[in-house]
This record gives structure tokens, sequence and C-alpha cells, in this order.
């Protein structure tokens, strides 16, 4: 049996066919002419069939396994089914299976060959060829049918040459042909070429149909594309459900949402697909809430929702419960096993926050893809279970998986969370041999990793070694060296940033602030400041407010700071009041703290921090009552300080504490080696206020 695991098949000489010399004419049309077969092989046959186009891979090649008797249908239909199912690297080692066992291939069988080939892609190239080869000894090249399958493989293999070759070759090119040939130019990018090919086959005689005109919209300009449905209206008529959903995706991506709309609403009869294409025209401009109505008005109509329509309205749901909807009606439907459902669960789960749905789901795909472990190791990272997302990475690569940049991405930024500086090296290192981190999204990663875990020359070294960087890219620099306090290097590489044609946002200029307050900068913070707005008219966020809000309190600026709040373009939130209120803090200011921990009451009652701050004010001030008073108040609300976190990586295992925590199994000889170093840092006499 075929394994579905199966990698891109390694191109291998195809043995011979069982009939070595060219058949003579009457048998053109076969290698060897059979014999009728025997009832037991048709029955098998139809049964394998039916199996294959239920999607029900696994039992049909079971059933296949176990036929006695197979001859080249029950071969053809093997290799077909496994394409349908999205296992054509599988559909074309079956082929060589089939001559290695004797059987020899018509020109059904050498189509459907060819066919699993083009959908392997490049990989599948050399087979393909094989393929041809055998076909041109077998006397099928000329074949219309096995021309445009011919097409069809070199173009999708990026061999658009030999594409043409082929189908100069062809005795007479009829429809299918030109249209084989239009797509494998449109689909590489040469509509001029594929213009030409278009008015040619109409000197010939041949009409266009609208698998013809089509196949152009894919790539066409929006003018070409007008002209095209145009013509399908004068020549064609009323449009097929095929030709206007095409209609609606090329008016979708051109950003035409009436006019693809117009389209779908005259449509006399609905398919499955054009719901789905309008779904999908919803999404891509934005209508999150119109695709589920659309979704809805489907099933309202008696159309049967596919899987395709299922992931596509999981994509657009933004709400966990109509989530849970659409995937018990999936259950109820038995479509579950369909992997595109399964994926677009995971991302639904993941962007609502239900991370162990996700794994639940996770969990239940029998064979998970790339997709897959992509979709739940971004959840995990996004929802804050950043040790959980470097597992799932981990896992993935043993489960021979090779992750892309968007997993190396998420499980980079995760080492960066937890400051786990060994473990992103080795996920580096990873990167580095399967040539990811060239690429934008791991690049920035690596940048993020790097200078969260204090490696500064690590992080600018992985930005210098990008080929390619984006704003994020500078961005990431940016906040890495502000964060090391360095004020200098922060200006520099913003400079460095607009001298190479980067135009900064609001990202940039907040790191560019928060590496001035950490230099304490003001004058330079407040430039920045000024440059936002009115060179770059940039709006500035409460972030950047409140880092302003942070440089003039740390400097003692009450009055300005207090200024600055007044004169905000909204109402001071949170974030402002509480960084004022730190500021306070440090220059023992009372009465700016008090005003500021009453707007924080206003807004917030249950934030701890606020509370915190207020009441070690007071204390500063020996007031303690007021201290006390404070500190009861945070009692009769329930409100309780988070304790701090600590944790360290050794041998790949991050050990995590909090004071006076006793929960670590070394718990014994740690808080032993503690009180040793508390002696001899009396010892020494060093100051050490601590209790054990």
């Amino acid at each position: 049996m075929v394994s579905l695991h199966a990698k891109q098949p390694t191109p291998r000489l195809l043995p011979a066919p069982p009939s070595h010399a060219r058949p003579p004419p009457a048998a053109a049309a076969a290698i060897v002419r059979h014999s009728a077969p025997p009832p037991d092989v048709v029955l098998d046959c139809k049964r394998l069939d039916g199996l294959m186009k239920s999607g029900r891979l696994g039992d049909a090649l079971d059933l296949f396994d176990r036929m006695p008797r197979k001859n080249v249908v029950a071969w053809t239909t093997a290799i077909s089914g496994c394409t349908r199912n999205g296992r054509p690297e599988a559909g074309a080692a079956m082929f060589a299976d089939m001559l290695e066992s004797g059987v020899a291939p018509n020109d059904f069988a050498c189509n459907a060959a060819l066919a699993a080939c083009a959908a392997a892609g490049a990989g599948a190239l050399g087979l393909g060829a094989q393929v041809h080869s055998l076909s041109v000894r077998a006397g099928f090249a000329t074949d219309a049918w096995i021309g445009s399958c011919l097409i069809e493989l070199y173009s999708r293999c990026g061999s658009l040459r030999a594409a043409e070759e082929v189908f100069r070759w062809m005795e007479a090119p009829d429809v299918v042909g030109y249209t084989s040939l239009v797509s494998a130019l449109c689909r590489n990018g040469e509509l001029e070429r594929a213009v030409e090919v278009l008015c040619q086959m109409m000197r010939q005689g041949l009409q266009p149909n609208e698998h013809t005109m089509t196949s152009m919209l894919v790539e066409c300009p929006r003018v070409i594309g007008g002209q095209i449905h145009g013509y399908m209206l004068k020549v064609m008529g009323s449009q097929s459900v095929y030709a206007s959903t095409a209609l609606i995706d090329f008016y979708s991506r051109h950003g035409e949402f009436d006019m693809a709309k117009t389209v779908f609403e005259n449509l006399d009869s609905k398919n499955v697909v054009s719901w789905c294409s309008m779904m999908q025209l919803c999404i891509r401009d934005g209508r999150l809430e119109d695709a589920l109505r659309v979704f809805s008005e489907m099933i309202s109509e008696g159309v049967e929702p596919n899987e395709f329509a299922f992931s596509i309205a999981l994509r657009a749901c933004g709400s966990v419960c109509l989530g849970r909807q659409i995937h018990c009606s999936a259950i109820k439907r038995n479509l579950m096993t369909d992997i595109r459902v399964s994926n677009a669960l995971l991302s639904m789960y993941g962007r609502s926050g239900f991370v162990s749905e996700v794994e639940a789901v996770l969990g239940k795909i029998e064979n998970p893809d790339l997709v897959s472990w992509t979709a739940a190791i971004s959840a995990n990272f996004q929802n804050g279970f950043s040790e959980k997302a470097v597992a799932l990475l981990l896992q993935m690569h043993s489960e021979g998986f090779t992750p892309n940049d968007y997993a190396f991405s998420s499980g980079l930024s995760s080492c960066a969370d937890l400051a786990l500086l060994d473990q992103g090296r080795h996920l580096h290192c990873l990167a580095l041999k399967l040539g990811c981190d060239f690429k934008v999204c791991t690049g920035n990663a690596l940048i993020n990793m790097y200078s969260k875990c204090g490696q500064i020359g690590s992080a600018r070294l992985a930005f210098d070694v990008m080929n390619l960087r984006d704003v994020m890219s500078w961005n990431s620099l940016i906040h890495g060296l502000a964060q090391h306090g360095d004020a200098n290097l922060v200006m520099e590489a913003f400079s460095e940033m607009c001298s190479s044609g980067w135009q900064p946002d609001d990202s940039t200029f907040l790191a560019v602030l928060v590496g001035c307050n950490h230099a304490g900068l003001v004058k330079e913070g407040e430039t920045f400041f000024r440059l936002m707005t009115h060179q770059y008219g940039l709006t500035p966020t409460p972030s950047h407010y409140a880092c302003m809000i942070d440089m003039l309190g740390r400097n003692g600026r009450f009055d300005e700071a207090l200024r600055l709040i007044e004169n905000m373009p909204f109402e001071p939130d949170v974030l402002i009041w509480k960084t004022l209120l730190a500021s306070c803090k440090l220059h023992r200011n009372l009465d700016i703290g008090k005003l500021a921990a009453d707007k924080l009451m206003e807004l917030s009652e249950r934030d701890s921090a606020s509370y915190v701050l207020m009441s070690n004010l007071y204390a500063m001030h020996e007031e303690w009552q007021d201290a006390e008073r404070v500190r009861r108040r945070m009692d009769e609300i329930g409100v309780k300080k988070d304790a701090g976190w600590s944790w360290i990586e050794v041998k790949d295992e991050v050990s995590t504490f909090v004071a006076r925590d006793t929960s670590h199994p070394d718990s014994a000889s740690i808080y032993q080696m503690l009180a040793e170093l508390v002696v001899v840092m009396r010892d020494t006499e060093l100051d050490v206020h601590m209790q054990i």
C-alpha cells in the first residue's frame, strides 16, 4: 500500500512496458489489448471508485490492497483517487508500481499519472517526463487529452517552454488544448502571449468556451477583465455558475465589491462554489458579518455547505459561540475528517483564546499537516502559552515536518517571552539549516528574541544578514536597542532607517521615545514627539503620551506633565495616571500623587499596582494611617497583588519561582544554598536585607 505520508516522489526510471514493440495501428489506443475483465474485478473497481469519490482514501487503498487481481482500470482509479484526495505524490508513485506489477498502461492511465505529477509539483517533473516518453512510445503523444495533460504538467512544474513545445507537436489541438495553453501562460504571467494564442485559436475557427475566457481572468488587469466579461455576455449569453464564480473572484481581487455582488445576484441558480466565492469576497473586503450572513442564506436556500464553505465561515467567526455552532454543524455533516475544516477550527479557537479547544481539535486530527501545527503553535503563543508553543514546534519537527517561517516566528517569539536563550539558539540553528533565517518573518523574530534575552549584538547581526527587511525589522531592532538603554544607537538606527527610504510608523517613534526615556534625554524626546506629529503626520497613541509623561515625571517636571495630560486629544486612561503616580512615588510628590490616585480609583478600582504605589507613597511620608487605609481598601474589594515570578532555564528545563516558594522539588537544597550565600555576603560585610 502506498503511504499516505509519502514525500515528493523521487524520480526513478520507469520499467519498460510489457510490450516493447510499437503497437500496430489497430491497437494504437493501448499497449496491449486486454480481454474482458472478470465480474469480481469490475465490482471491486466500482467500489474503489465510490470510496475515492466519497473521500475515504484510507478505506479505498485498503480495498485496493486486498484485490486479488488488479487490471489497468483498478490502477487508474487508484491513481486518480489519490490525486483527487490530495495525495498526488502517492498517485504518481502508484503508476510506477503498476508498471512493475506487469500491467500495461492505456491512455487513461497515462492521463491519470500526468495529472498526479502535475499536482505533485516540481519534485515530480522527472517522473512526469518519463511518463511523457512512455506515452510517445505507446503512440499516445498525438492524443489531444494527453497533450493537454502534458501542458498542465510542464506549466505547473515551471517548464513553460516545454509546455509550448508539446502544444506545437499536437496535430490538431482542440478547444481543450488551446484552453490548457492559455491557462498555463496566464498562470505563469505571460498574459500577452496568452492573448496571441487566443487570437490564433479564433483564427483556426475554434470558438473559446467559458473555461478559455475565465482562465484569463486569473491574471489579467481590470480593463482586459471587463472586456472579457463583455465578450462573454455578447457571445455566450447568460453565464454559467462556473463563469460567474470566476467573475466574482476577478472583481473581488480588484476591490469592486458591488460589481461582484451584482454578478452573484444575477445568477439564476447558485451552487456551493458560487456561495463560497461570495463569502470569500466579503472576507476579502473586511465584511465578516456579511460573510456569515451569506453562509446562513446558503443553508436557507437548500444548498448543502461543503468543507470549503465551513472553513470560510470559520475564518469569518469573531464570536466563539457562533464558532461552536458551526463546529457542531460540521460534526453533524461528518466533515471533521477534512483537514481544511480542522485547520479553520484551530485558527478560530486560537483567535478566541480557547487554547484547550485548540489542543482538543489538534489531538483529533488523524494526520495533522504543516498548517495544523503552525495554527496550534501560533494559538498558544498569542494566548500566552509560550512554553507549550515551543514544545509543539519541537514535536512538529520530531514528527518529520519542516517548520515554515510562521512556525519559527511563533516559536522564537515564545523563547523571547520566556527568555529561553539556549532554546532560541537551537531554533536559530534549525532555521539556518532549513534556510528560513533570511525570511523576513523569521528574521524579525530572531531580532526580537536576542534583544529580549540580552544579546543585542546577536540581534544586530541577525538584522544585518537579512536580505529583505520591512518596517517591522527596523522597529524590532530599534525597540531592542531602546530596551538596552543605548539612546545614541537608537537615534543612529532611526536615521539609518529614514535614509534607507523607510517611513517610520507609530511603533518606531514609541521605540525612540522609550530609548530617550531610559537615557533621560528629555529634550531629544520632546523633539521626536513633535517630529512625529508635524513632519510625519502620525497621531500619538496613549502609549506615546504615557512615555512622554514618564519622561517628564522622572525629571520632576510635574507641571508640564499635567499640562500634557490636559491637552491630550482623548481622555486619560489608567496607563496615563499610573505612569504619573509612579513618578510621584519616585520624587515623593504626595499632592499630585493623591490626584493621580483619585483618578485611578474613578477609572478602575481593581488595579493592584495603583493601590501598592499609593500605599508606598503614603509610607514614604510616614502617613501610616493613610497607607493602612489604602491596604484595607484593597482587602475590602478583594484586590490582590499578583506575585512576581522568576525563572531559570537549566538543561532545556525551565524552573519557576515566587517569593517564599517551596513547590519546587529541589526547594530544600535551593534554600540551603541561599542560606550559605547569605552567610558569605555577611562575612564580606555586604548589606543584606532578605528574609529566608
